[in-house]
């Protein structure tokens, strides 16, 4: 049976070597799997052992790994997670999808990284998407897409128990139970985290989150996985972008549900029904200023949708995949966004990729999205095509093309309405959406060349890309106070990236990425958006029972849009770890030190964030201590 779970099970029996020595199989570019030098697009893989090494306790922070990936911290709750830049604080350009739901937030079109209920520990690897996916993932995929898949419930019999403490409040708990039944196994996972990235009291946060993962076997021919997750953050400062005083602070609350079930009909083809529900809820109240009626960072999002999708692997030459979907997004912000209604978007999409080997050396793919936005009005069309070739074992050349079309601008962007008023009378706005926004979109080709090396276990992938990204939502000030949301942005990147990995004995591992980007527009704060250089390597080694990591990353100056000033990091982390075998389990000791080279500065937005004090993060480590049992 060929279904992504089957797929996940395969990848878990693999060590790093294993996947240093072969292409990985690969299931985001195109809904089939494939092995990543016959993809129609860049994939990054970040396996367990990767994250592992890194010493991360964020999930947004192994994203550091990929090529052109940068990684910010707004404040101590808000992370922003961009490819190739071209973000603020609230990035809405890369899909975030967990075991295939996405986990964007309707408001904004970001995501609150921290208000996932998914540990590191439960997670199997990611894939990342780089270059416009929207012909596969629709909307926000306008940049790439980044897949993170979690850990079948088989893999996680028995207990786990993790303690970890450390320098700037950091401390953190995390619990693990999973069983069998009669026809399937569970997990259940609970995790209780508290910490201050950057050292000042506007970054404050504590979680407490609860996952379930459940993997059934209901027939010979139907699996159903069932996940449910909540979690609850009190974090201080902001969660939409305004902070006006050091005791502000929001009440997180977020939850899901997600339930597939998948059916093999036998001759390698299935279909598979997927539904999902997530919600987010935050209370966040600002300081008072008489005599202006008193405000609120107040909303309530959700997300609830429908998915069908059919996979046909039967011919070793020509295999496809189609997919139908809904998705209704809700978003409710009284001083926010349309004054005090709920605004609703419907989203309608048909998708379909098609994978055709006319000879073993020649790869050809097509796909296409149509996508209906209700709130953004319009259908729209994003094609993509590829070709593959393989002249020689261990080397594949791509060649791709993309027009990529998003209304992932979030709902806050077309309908905001923030405003002082005295006695319910408006005094100035702040913000206005016009209600008139165009979708955003990407013209991209790319040139790609993998090379492997299983005699040496080494494998390196190369890309060369141009992006056209234009009709960009952007805020412009008109008048003394009022910023309107328009479509106007418009930026050309040209760029290279590689990453090469190497495992030159069992034990040891170096993952090296890499990516140089130019940026043409007219507008400088696009051109100044762009990391010209980004650098991460990680290597990993065994001595004499001691795993130890080294982890290096870099951008060149970045300034986020709206930012006055430059985000930078020149980072050096290590870590050291051991592992004991006992008699019903095993334990594991780490100590992690990170920033060992000084500070990593983060900028962000200064007129909507008044509030807070500079945001450095400086050098600090923590121990852990884990212990496992069947």
């Amino acid at each position: 049976m060929h279904s992504l779970y089957a797929w996940a099970g395969a990848a878990d029996t693999l060590s790093e070597v294993d996947y240093f020595a072969e292409q990985p199989v690969v299931l985001s570019a195109s809904r089939l799997s494939q092995p990543v030098n016959r993809a129609p697009a860049a994939v990054t893989v970040i396996t367990r052992e990767m994250i592992e090494a890194s010493g991360f306790r964020h999930l947004v922070d192994v994203l550091r790994l990929v090529p052109g990936m940068v990684v910010g911290w707004q404040g101590g709750n808000t992370a922003a997670a961009s490819y190739l830049g071209l973000a603020d604080g609230f990035p809405r350009s890369m899909q975030i999808m967990v075991d295939g739901r996405s986990v964007y937030s309707p408001s904004y079109g970001n995501t609150f990284w921290r208000g996932i209920p998914v540990t590191l520990d439960d997670v199997d690897r990611i894939e990342v998407v780089r270059g416009p996916n929207v012909a596969n993932d629709g909307i926000n995929s306008l940049f790439g897409t980044i897949h993170i898949f979690t850990r079948h419930s088989v893999e996680t019999l028995g207990g786990m128990g993790e303690a970890a403490v450390g320098e700037e409040h950091y401390r953190e708990v995390n619990l693990r139970y999973g069983a069998e039944t009669d026809n399937g196994s569970w997990r259940l996972g609970l995790v209780g985290r508290e910490d201050e990235r950057h050292a000042v009291a506007q970054d404050l946060a504590s979680d407490l989150q609860l996952s379930f993962r459940g993997d059934y076997q209901l027939s010979n021919r139907d699996e159903l996985m069932l996940q449910f997750g909540a979690a609850k953050g009190n974090w201080r400062g902001t969660n939409v972008g305004f902070v006006f005083s050091e005791e502000q602070d929001a009440d997180f609350l977020g939850g899901f549900t997600n339930v597939e079930w998948r059916r093999s009909l036998g001759a390698a083809r299935e279909w598979s029904l997927q539904l999902q529900h997530s919600f987010n809820d935050n209370e966040e109240d600002y300081p008072q200023f008489p005599p202006f009626d008193p405000t609120t960072g107040d909303f309530r999002v959700s997300s609830s949708g429908l998915r069908f999708s059919y996979l046909d692997n039967f011919e070793d030459d020509f295999r496809y995949s189609l997919a139908l979907e809904y998705r209704n997004d809700q978003a409710w912000a009284p001083d926010l966004i349309a004054d005090g209604a709920t605004v609703r978007n419907h989203i309608y999409g048909l998708s379909g990729s098609l994978e055709w080997n006319p000879a073993p050396q020649w790869v050809v793919h097509a796909a296409a999205m149509v996508e209906h936005y209700r709130d953004i009005l319009g259908t729209n069309v994003s094609p993509r095509v590829a070709v593959n070739w393989l002249p020689a074992e261990g080397h594949a050349f791509r060649l791709g093309a993309a027009h990529a079309v998003s209304g992932g601008v979030g709902l806050y962007a077309n309908h905001a309405d923030i405003k002082l008023s005295i006695g319910g009378e408006p005094v100035y706005q702040f913000v206005l959406g016009t209600q008139d926004l165009e979708t955003e979109k990407n013209n991209s080709v790319e040139i790609g060349y993998l090379y492997s090396n299983p005699r040496h276990h080494l494998n390196l992938d190369l890309r060369l890309f141009n992006n056209h990204i234009y009709d960009m939502v952007d805020a412009r000030r008109l008048g003394d106070f009022t910023r309107y949301y328009f479509n106007e942005g418009s930026v050309t990147q040209t760029g290279v990236e590689y990453q090469l990995r190497w495992a030159p004995q069992a034990g040891s591992w170096v993952s090296l990425s890499q990516a140089w980007v130019g940026a043409d527009s007219a507008n400088e704060k696009y051109e100044a958006s762009v990391p010209e250089f980004t650098s991460a390597l990680l290597a990993s080694h065994r001595l004499g029972g001691i795993d130890a990591s080294l982890g290096y990353y870099h951008i060149r100056d970045l300034r986020w849009r709206g930012a006055q000033q430059d985000s930078k990091y020149n980072r050096l982390d290590l870590r050291l770890a051991k592992s004991w075998k006992m008699a019903t389990g095993r334990l594991q000791g780490a100590f992690v030190v990170q920033s060992l080279l000084g500070r990593e500065f983060e900028s962000f937005d200064a007129d909507q964030m008044p509030g807070y004090g500079e945001q450095v993060f400086d050098t600090r480590g923590y121990v852990s201590l884990k212990y496992e049992f069947r």
